[in-house]
């Protein structure tokens, strides 16, 4: 342990900032696709497929590497999408809890179906909405089996939704009841002034400041749109608030008989449903000027406000933006956060917001499978905290003895949990830019808002006892829900060195290990002489998981 404790503090946590990479010098379109009819692009090496599966997945495995290789980039993402949704729901019904252990139980959930589902294409881009479009835990009645399941039951509406239409997904996001709760849409009534009732604003703001539209004006590249003053332009003010709040009134749970009852049972799970008496039918202001008229039921009000917002021109920027930092790069150039934003305004058909599409041209774009920008602006990200363990789990096939990968409590030791964050803000900002030399660059880092020394260090020593003391060797018979990775082919590599590391290369970096890692892996493992072959193989692991190197993918 304490060698390894030298190892990471000789490479320092600066090794973030030069690994992120650079660019060219144009932010001009250099992505535009080969003429039809010409010499096929050169086949996928199974470095590219690992950076692919980097963004795409919950981390790459020596099988995806050749199902890539195989099928190539735009085979693999179209194979992807067709994929059935692997639900987290139905996992309630695959294992046998007891009544007192539902507590976070969406978690390991959440685990099963990002550590082993074959759409990771499809998990991936839910994790990513599951960041946008925040619930959590914290901030809804989620105790008990039907509070659990009801959890991950949002997640499901992300992960149908995730290849799907973003009008769609907007509409299905408004009325479950469990967002209902966390915004304060659910039994929101009509103003009514003799009460003191007034209709709560709280689902208005956020539907359009974090899920749709933000603060400003936009550019289609994401640039902010500014007045002859040069300030940015407000997308909405004080009365378009008032509006939506008003649009949101008369909608509780689906299964209640009238609108002011509370029944334990009531339906977590479907969409909320419309009393019309509790509904305002007053005209209201939208967006850029749009009125509802007075008089119409609440399911007409609904379907004209969320066309309102999803037809704003901000909504193709601000969503894609944020899918390419999620996914592949915490800077995209502005020219390619256009080339996305212009498939989302329109795909192939015309038809607007149809996020496989958006997904699609955010992974076979140019930036994206070269690793540059056609900007002055670095290329990569920092890796969220639960995608470094899900790597490795992934990478090492891990499994516990009884099927389940309990591990309910990772936000103690990774400040991150799925559906767990702090706020409906997330655990970190898309625009969150750290003091230093990521502010004077006018650079972003947004997954390091949630991160301090302390932090770093409890997520370090995570990541090494997971590699390390969780394994198959380790003193202490395991227990039956221990999650222990599988090394006995690295262990056998491990007699070749080289080989071993060529390994470990290819699957955990995409090939991108740095001369100085590899030599001090090296030189590290050699220190156990040639009989302990599998502590070779782990603290090999071990060296390259903690390390900055793999905390940034490129």
């Amino acid at each position: 342990m304490t060698k390894m404790k030298k190892f990471i503090t000789v490479l320092g946590l600066c090794f973030i900032l030069s690994a992120c990479g650079g660019g060219s010098d144009s932010d001009s379109d250099t992505s535009a696709p080969p003429p039809t009819g010409v010499t096929p692009p050169p086949p996928v090496t199974k470095a590219e497929a690992t950076r692919l599966l980097q963004q795409a997945t919950f981390g790459p495995t020596l099988e995806s590497i050749d199902e890539v290789v195989e099928r190539g980039y735009e085979g693999w993402i179209d194979w992807q999408l067709s994929l059935t949704p692997t639900t987290h729901l139905n996992y309630y019904d695959s294992v046998t809890i007891a009544d007192d252990q539902y507590w976070s139980q969406h978690v390991n959930a959440w685990w099963m179906r990002s550590l082993t589902a074959q759409d990771q294409l499809k998990q991936r881009i839910a994790f990513a909405l599951s960041q946008i479009m925040v619930i959590s835990q914290n901030g809804t009645s989620s105790s008990g089996r039907e509070g659990n399941r009801s959890l991950s039951n949002y997640y499901d509406i992300l992960l149908r939704n995730s290849n799907g239409n973003f009008r769609d997904l907007i509409e299905d996001v408004t009325l479950n009841p469990v967002m209902g709760e966390y915004l304060s849409m659910l039994r929101n009534e009509k103003p009514d002034p003799e009460r003191n009732i007034r209709p709560d604003e709280n689902y208005a703001r956020e539907l359009m400041q974090l899920f749709t539209i933000g603060l400003v004006e936009l550019n289609n590249d994401g640039t902010s749109k500014t007045d002859s003053q040069g300030n940015p332009i407000p997308t909405y003010g004080q009365a378009e608030i008032e509006g939506f709040a008003h649009v949101f009134t008369g909608w509780t749970w689906g299964n209640v008989d009238r609108f002011t009852r509370w029944r334990e049972d009531r339906d977590l799970l479907g969409p909320m449903k419309a009393f019309p008496d509790y509904h305002d039918t007053a005209e209201k202001r939208l967006l850029n000027g749009a009125i509802i008229p007075a008089g119409q039921t609440p399911e007409q009000d609904l379907a004209q406000a969320l066309d309102n917002i999803f037809n704003h021109p901000n909504v193709g920027p601000f969503i894609s933006k944020q899918l390419i930092q999620k996914l592949v790069t915490s800077n995209p150039s502005n020219a390619y956060v256009q080339r996305v934003a212009t498939v989302f305004n329109s795909n192939d058909s015309g038809i607007r917001g149809d996020l496989a599409a958006v997904v699609k041209a955010i992974l076979m774009d140019d930036e994206a499978r070269t690793g540059t920008t056609s900007s002055d602006k670095v290329f990569g990200k920092v890796k969220e905290p639960l995608l470094r363990l899900t790597a490795l789990w992934r990478a090492f096939d891990a499994k516990a003895e009884n099927g389940v990968y309990d591990f309910r409590w990772v936000n103690n030791d990774f400040s991150q949990g799925p559906l767990q964050s702090p706020s409906v803000f997330n655990f970190f900002s898309p625009f969150y830019s750290p003091q230093g030399m990521f502010q004077d660059n006018d650079l972003v880092a947004p997954e390091l808002q949630i991160h301090s020394e302390g932090t770093m260090a409890k997520m370090t020593n995570q990541l090494h006892w997971r590699a390390i003391s969780m394994n198959n060797f380790a003193e202490d018979t395991p227990e039956p829900n221990d999650i222990l990775i599988d090394i006995t082919r690295e262990r056998d590599l491990a007699a070749t060195p080289e080989a071993l590391l060529d390994h470990l290369d290819l699957l955990l970096m995409a090939e991108k290990m740095s001369p100085e890692l590899r030599q001090a892996t090296l030189d590290f493992i050699a220190t156990y002489g040639d009989e302990n072959l599998e502590l070779k193989a782990a603290d090999a692991i071990g060296l390259i998981i903690t390390s900055p190197e793999f905390s940034v993918q490129q």
